[in-house]
């Protein structure tokens, strides 16, 4: 009898340690997302995380409405986004099962014309439908709604009712509905008249957007009004969790159906990409990562599974900020603070921070720090982060310099010009960001011009490598020859990653511009 007390004994200190410990997660993770809310300035926030069948948190932080100082809640909801394009991943998956659809059908069967007949369905769910198709990963919100319409076509039905009907009342979100107009909901009610308690909860407790201003202020907005397969759906935390639970009891779709949203695709020449059916997949430290983000003036959210722990997040808000800043379209969610905070409190366990999340907390701090206006901040996380990662500075080309434009910030056009007075063998080393899946597009490079303004020479089109850091760092390292003469040497930025602005991990030696060297031996 003695030896079962101590067991029992045992037993319920080992419970109450692993609910302490328990307890430590949580209030660390809220302490931690309360910071980030407020550095990103944002007014209103919802949180829920689920474990097994634990529901381990679900909180509002801030402000729903600033000016009548409502408070965010657990019940608040919120315009989701594109987090919406994992419902329509499970719509079309569905009508994929009740053969009314084949991924493979070229799109042209649903009379879209995206100007190529070989676009299919398939390619669009991937955000692989640019260019040639199927040869690059582009994300597209746009190209991704017309799933809509392909959805409409093959089942007869709108997508706010396949929405409805097939995932939202069978699951009893009762806080969650599309954002249609006034119009459809009232032709929508005389078909349907269950549908309306969705749409007053949701509504009536729906957060007021903001937008932050160039100055850093925030300001009220309105919503766009937008819906469609593409985001716009209203939700909690709370029902996003019903969701994640049904998908991994396999309510909506077979297993090997869902297997198959999980898997990452693969472009015709077998690179892999950050993206599957319609979800992000990720897998960092062996273990996989199911996720979306949001992000529309006035919204934004954030969307994790973590199936090896049955570990599910969703966090909602009421700017775009939770999600603009950080570039997660590029497909790394560890580019989040918040999810790099979910994994500091509920995945990492007793080891010390990995180096590479550690670098991109460096970066987010940047990023922070300049929103809220505080260049020489930034700049001290620009600093640790280049002393944590040495690199050999000689690796930068060396030599007579003809002519060189760098430390290029955001939106700049710069020039510098040269003259040539004979002909001369030239090396050009050029960094900057190759904004398009397939390589082929720059959003930051330089160009040369002749004394006509004719462009003799662009990074454009030109064979780039990886310039180290995020994988649209690239380089350009060639030899050309020009004839005597006077030129300019041009360089463009646009509004997103360059130097001390890098909204994510920026090149190895830090340099962003073009240099020109004689190659003249």
């Amino acid at each position: 009898m003695k030896y079962w007390c101590i067991l029992i004994l045992s037993a319920c200190t080992n419970l109450a340690l692993a609910q302490q410990y328990q307890d430590i997660r949580v209030a660390r993770f809220v302490s931690g997302l309360d910071s980030i809310r407020l550095q990103l300035k944002i007014p209103g926030m919802a949180v829920a995380v689920k474990q097994d069948r634990n529901i381990l948190l679900k909180q509002g932080l801030g402000f729903a409405n600033l000016k009548d100082q409502v408070r965010a809640t657990a019940q608040t909801s919120f315009r989701v986004a594109s987090v919406t394009k994992t419902f329509t991943s499970t719509l079309i998956m569905q009508l994929v099962a009740q053969g009314k659809l084949n991924l493979d059908d070229p799109i042209s069967k649903y009379d879209l014309d995206l100007g190529n007949p070989d676009i299919t369905v398939r390619q669009l769910l991937t955000h692989t439908s640019e260019g040639t198709p199927g040869m690059a990963y582009q994300y597209n919100g746009y190209r991704f709604g017309l799933l809509g319409v392909v959805m409409e076509k093959a089942s007869g039905m709108p997508f706010y009712r396949l929405l409805m009907e097939n995932i939202l009342i069978p699951l009893k979100m009762t806080s969650s509905a599309p954002f249609i107009s006034l119009h459809q909901l009232y032709e929508y009610r005389k078909i349907n008249p269950e549908i309306l308690p969705y749409f007053d909860t949701a509504f009536n407790r729906l957060a007021v957007p903001y937008n932050m201003t160039a100055a850093g202020d925030i300001m009220r907005m309105e919503y766009s009004g937008e819906f469609g397969a593409f985001g716009g759906l209203v939700t909690t935390p709370g029902d996003l969790l019903k969701y994640s639970d049904a998908i991994d009891s396999n309510l909506f779709i077979t297993a090997a159906l869902q297997k198959q949203v999980f898997t990452p695709n693969r472009t015709r020449n077998g690179a892999i990409t950050p993206y599957g059916l319609g979800w992000f997949v990720q897998q960092y430290r062996g273990m996989d990562y199911y996720w979306h983000y949001g992000q529309t003036p006035g919204e934004s959210a954030l969307f994790v599974k973590v199936p090896a722990l049955r570990l599910t997040l969703a966090v909602t808000c009421n700017t775009d900020k939770l999600s603009q800043p950080f570039q997660l379209g590029d497909g790394d969610l560890f580019m989040s603070p918040v999810a790099q905070l979910f994994y500091h409190c509920f995945i990492q366990r007793g080891e010390q921070p990995p180096h590479d999340l550690s670098n991109k907390e460096l970066i987010d701090g940047a990023t922070m720090a300049l929103l809220n206006g505080d260049s020489l901040k930034a700049r001290s996380f620009y600093a640790l982060y280049k002393k944590n990662n040495p690199v050999n500075d000689q690796a930068i080309p060396q030599g007579k310099m003809i002519s060189g434009i760098g430390e290029v910030g955001i939106n700049k056009e710069l020039s510098r010009p040269f003259t040539l007075s004979r002909p001369v063998r030239l090396r050009i080393y050029g960094v900057g960001e190759n904004c398009s899946g397939d390589g082929s597009s720059w959003c930051d490079y330089g160009w040369i011009t002749d004394h006509t303004g004719k462009i003799v020479w662009t990074m454009q089109g030109q064979a780039a490598t990886h310039a180290g850091g995020a994988l649209k760092n690239q380089k350009v390292d060639m030899v050309i020859t020009l004839p005597a003469g006077s030129y300019t040497l041009h360089y463009k930025s646009d509004n997103g990653h360059a130097f001390n602005s890098w909204d994510s991990l920026p090149p190895d030696l830090f340099f962003w511009g073009i240099l020109i060297f004689d190659a003249t031996k």
